[in-house]
C-alpha cells in the first residue's frame, strides 16, 4: 500500500494523522533540513512528512524512516512505512515513550505504555477529542490492527534505534567545530 500517496490524495485522512499523530505529509518529497548547509546525514534519504514543532521524518535510502528533531535528535524509528505507521497510529505522541529505563523488560514497557497512553487519553478528553475513536478510523484506513497492547510495537521501535547503521546527523559550525549524535534517539 502507498501510504504516502493515500495521504496525498485525502484530505480528511491527512488531517486525521495530522489530529491523532502531529504528523503532516508533504505535498513532494524534500531535501532533509540541512540548517543552511550546517547539517549533514550519513544516510541519504528524502523528507515526507514532518511534525508541528518542525520535526522531519525522512525516507531512508533503505526504506527505514529516520526522524530528525528540531531540537537536533536524529536515529531511525521504523524499518518500512508499514511499520511507521503502525507506530504512530498506535502510539502517538512517540517521543513520549523514550524512557529507556522502561524498556528493561515486557512487563515494565507494558505497565509503562498503558501509563503513558492513558495520559493522552485524557488529554484529549480534555479538547473533547476521541483519541481511540480516531485510531480506529486511522488504522481501519491503513489496513493495519490497532492494538491494546502495544508492548512488541514499542520493542520493535526500539530494537530499530539501536541497529546498525544508525541514522546520524552531523553539525558543522562556521567555526570548524562538529557536533554528532549517536544516531539512537533514546540518548538524549
Amino acid at each position: 500500500m502507498d501510504y504516502i500517496k493515500m495521504l496525498r490524495e485525502d484530505r480528511r485522512l491527512s488531517d486525521l494523522l495530522c489530529d491523532v499523530c502531529d504528523i503532516e505529509v508533504l505535498p513532494e518529497f524534500r531535501m532533509p533540513e540541512d540548517e543552511f548547509g550546517h547539517l549533514t546525514y550519513n544516510i541519504a534519504g528524502k523528507t515526507f512528512a514532518r511534525a508541528g514543532s518542525g520535526n522531519e521524518y525522512i525516507l531512508l535510502e533503505d526504506g527505514s524512516i529516520g526522524f530528525w528533531g528540531s531540537g537536533g535528535e536524529c536515529g531511525r524509528i521504523a524499518d518500512n512505512l508499514k511499520e511507521f505507521f503502525e507506530f504512530m497510529v498506535n502510539c502517538p505522541h512517540w517521543l513520549d515513550y523514550l524512557d529507556e529505563e522502561e524498556y528493561s523488560d515486557r512487563e515494565s514497557l507494558e505497565v509503562y505504555a498503558r501509563e503513558v497512553f492513558e495520559e493522552h487519553i485524557d488529554d484529549a478528553e480534555d479538547m473533547e477529542f476521541d483519541l481511540v475513536e480516531a485510531q480506529q478510523e486511522l488504522a481501519d484506513r491503513f489496513g493495519i490492527e490497532k492494538k491494546t497492547d502495544v508492548t512488541d510495537i514499542l520493542m520493535r521501535f526500539y530494537q530499530c534505534t539501536k541497529r546498525e547503521p544508525r541514522f546520524i546527523s552531523t553539525y558543522r559550525e562556521d567555526g570548524g567545530s562538529i557536533h554528532s549524535g549517536t544516531g539512537s534517539l533514546f540518548d538524549r
